[in-house]
C-alpha cells in the first residue's frame, strides 16, 4: 500500500510540475518534459512492459492535450525511451553507474533525436537549428535527471 501511495505522489509531483513550472523554465518553443522524468522512474523501477505501456499512455495524452506535436509522435517516442530504460529494471545493483548513466541518458537522447526529427519531417529547417532544438531538449532532460536522480532512488528500498 505504501508504494502505492508513493507512486501516486510522484506521478502528482511531476504532473504538477509540468503544468505550473514547465512554462516558466522554457528555452524558446521547449520546456522542459517532468513526464519524461516520470517514465525514466517507473521503467527503471518496474521494466520494460511498464515503461513502455506508461510512455505510450503518457505520450498519447501529452499528444492530444496539445502539446503541439503531430498525433503519435510523443507516444512513439516516450514508448521508446520505457523500453529502453525498463533495461535497468533489476540490473541497477549490479550495473556500474556509468552503464546506469548511459542508458538513462541514451534514452532522454534518443527521446529528443526521435521527437524533433519527426516534428521537423517536411519542414525546411537547417541542419544546425534542428541539431539546436535536439541539444536543447536534451539538456534540459539531463539537468533533471541530475538534479532528481539522488533525491528520488530508482532502486526499491529493502
Amino acid at each position: 500500500m505504501m508504494a502505492i501511495a508513493k507512486n501516486l505522489l510522484v506521478t502528482a509531483l511531476a504532473v504538477a510540475a509540468q503544468l505550473l513550472v514547465a512554462p516558466l523554465l522554457q528555452i524558446g518553443d521547449i520546456r522542459p518534459d517532468f513526464m519524461l522524468i516520470l517514465l525514466v522512474y517507473f521503467s527503471a523501477r518496474y521494466g520494460r512492459l511498464a515503461g513502455v505501456v506508461v510512455g505510450f499512455t503518457v505520450g498519447l495524452l501529452q499528444d492530444v492535450t496539445g502539446s503541439y506535436s503531430v498525433l503519435g509522435v510523443t507516444a512513439m517516442s516516450k514508448s521508446l525511451v520505457g523500453y529502453v530504460a525498463g533495461t535497468l529494471n533489476g540490473n541497477l545493483s549490479i550495473w556500474t553507474s556509468r552503464i546506469v548513466n548511459i542508458y538513462i541518458y541514451g534514452s532522454l537522447a534518443l527521446h529528443a533525436i526521435v521527437y524533433q526529427l519527426v516534428m521537423v519531417l517536411g519542414l525546411r529547417i537547417a541542419t544546425l537549428e534542428l541539431l539546436k532544438r535536439i541539444l536543447t531538449e536534451f539538456g534540459l532532460a539531463a539537468l533533471m535527471i541530475a538534479g532528481l536522480r539522488y533525491m528520488i532512488p530508482l532502486v526499491r528500498s529493502r
